[in-house]
């Protein structure tokens, strides 16, 4: 199977318990590169997606998942430091998250709530409103 099927049979329940946005099977075949994953026999348990912002020299973590039965193992630690060498690796020093769920895991890796305006602008205007997620905020220069 190849990655992006198995990304987004990850990231399914999540999306159904609307705890990460929909994405189509296209949407991350386009976007497969920004994917990071952990894999135990080949099959994808763990992925996180970075989107860089090149104008703004940020970086978006999104689509952060890992298998229901691989969780409480620190894998999502795992992750986020992953996508932090990336960022890093591509001349990026600051990152951040839009959630609305697990307020406390980000607070718990340095990170901290800021507003809208502080983020690129076009991600602002692709901002949703009716979601109205938080914005977590992390410094990794």
């Amino acid at each position: 199977m190849d990655k992006s099927r198995q990304i987004l049979e990850l990231i399914t329940p999540y999306i159904k318990e609307g705890k990460i946005l929909t994405r189509s099977y296209n949407q991350i075949q386009q976007s497969v590169n920004d994917f990071l994953v952990l894999k135990d026999n080949n099959k994808i348990f763990a992925c996180v997606a970075l989107r860089i912002y090149s104008q703004s020299n940020i970086g978006e973590i999104y689509s952060l998942a890992v298998a229901a039965n691989m969780q409480k193992q620190g894998y999502s630690n795992k992750l986020l430091l992953m996508a932090i060498k990336k960022a890093n690796s591509m001349g990026i020093n600051k990152i951040f998250a839009l959630s609305k769920y697990n307020k406390k895991w980000f607070i718990n890796n340095n990170f901290i709530q800021i507003n809208l305006d502080k983020l690129p602008k076009e991600r602002q205007e692709s901002f949703d409103h009716n979601r109205n997620p938080s914005i977590f905020f992390k410094d990794i220069g």
